[in-house]
């Protein structure tokens, strides 16, 4: 068997280097020919600046023996170069939304420790040698035969590069370890980008108030305010002051809590916000706490919590009576059996929570309700 690919690191500078010789090939045959927003061009640059990994390319080399010149034609990788190569020109600048300190500014433009680390920086490059046109389309064939397909979020990140995400992504990266730590998210689904899409979910909530879980609503949030996104570093701060006010109340219990749970954390959070900065449409009261009530909220959703464990604790009790132990034994009283049957340990309003709960659980309605039951029971805390 004969490997016919091989992988290597060759900088920008060697790129530059082979398109100013003519020996670079960008304009091959298994190119397609889509053009990159501005805005997809910035944040490929700001990845480069922040030396993190872009996708490998592929790169098909090929040497005339008689006038011994390298021709290196690009099959997959196109645009990421042409980004690149235009990029040392000085055709675009870098946009103040992917990085605050290089923002607005083009390669002449940026300081000579920066320019230095965009030419020294390294692709992963698959090198394939002596291949004929049939077998790099058998390549990527078989390359296809394994990729994954996205989800509605890793497509709207390969989509989108503008303010709405960049404010998501920026967001579910600062608060990784605390997904990881309270078990909010596997690392399977992290990888998918679950947790982002929680954040985009949680932002929306802020800006034009709670919305059912929605491929659609999510993606014309994305799209909307891909340009602009208003208020956005108000936003941004109290994002951060209400997980951090989360995580106060809560402190290392959280994990073990109904809580860890993003249908349960999404209202929780809902709540908070609300409470501390008012959420739009919200139909609830609003209290002011700092962080000495911190305990009396953390009572509040302990209460909440209970609406889990009486179901519980009735459930075990059925099962003890019908494994043959006397129901006045179990419920330590006499009692009829119909009225067993028909027996509810939740209060109306304490069913109408566990139905939201359990029952279209990403519907806007429900998701209101479950919302309106956390902050009624914290607002009553802190009266």
């Amino acid at each position: 068997m004969q490997q016919r690919f091989s992988t290597r690191p060759y900088s920008v500078r060697d790129f530059e280097e082979w398109h100013k010789k003519r020996e670079l090939v960008l304009a091959a045959k298994f190119q397609r020919r889509s053009v990159w927003s501005p805005k997809a061009r910035s944040y490929l640059i700001d990845t480069i600046i922040r030396g993190k990994p872009i996708p490998k390319i592929y790169m098909r080399q090929d040497i005339n023996p008689k006038t011994r010149r390298v021709t290196r034609e690009i099959v997959d990788g196109q645009q990421r170069l042409r980004t690149v190569l235009s990029f040392l020109e000085d055709g675009f600048p870098i946009l103040k939304v992917h990085n605050e300190e290089c923002g607005g500014k083009r390669f002449s433009e940026l300081e000579e420790e920066t320019q230095r680390e965009i030419l020294m920086y390294e692709f992963s490059v698959d090198l394939l040698q002596d291949i004929p046109d049939q077998g790099v389309y058998d390549i990527f064939a078989r390359l296809n035969t394994y990729s994954v397909t996205l989800n509605a979020q890793e497509l709207r990140n390969a989509k989108f590069f503008g303010e709405f995400k960049t404010t998501v992504y920026t967001l579910s990266s600062e608060f990784m370890t605390f997904w990881q730590i309270n078990g909010i998210f596997s690392d399977r689904n992290i990888l998918r980008m679950a947790e982002a899409e929680f954040v985009s979910e949680l932002l929306i909530a802020m800006s034009v108030g709670i919305r059912e879980r929605s491929k659609r609503l999510i993606d014309n949030f994305y799209e909307d305010h891909d340009d602009e996104f208003a208020h956005r570093e108000t936003l941004v701060k109290r994002f951060r002051e209400a997980m951090d006010t989360i995580g106060g109340i809560m402190g290392t219990d959280l994990a073990a809590s109904k809580f860890s749970e993003p249908r349960l954390l999404y209202p929780l959070f809902c709540s908070v916000y609300h409470l501390q900065f008012g959420l739009p449409d919200m139909e609830c009261e609003r209290r002011s706490f700092k962080q000495s009530d911190y305990p009396k909220l953390r009572v509040a959703l302990e209460k909440v919590e209970e609406v889990f464990k009486k179901l519980e604790e009735e459930e075990e009790r059925r099962q003890r009576i019908e494994a043959g132990e006397p129901a006045e034994e179990v419920y330590g009283e006499e009692v009829d059996e119909e009225a067993i049957e028909d027996f509810d340990p939740l209060t109306g309003e304490e069913r109408r929570f566990y139905k939201a709960y359990t029952v279209h659980w990403v519907h806007a309605e429900n998701r209101r309700i479950r919302t309106r039951y956390i902050c009624q029971r914290m607002v009553e805390a802190l009266e």
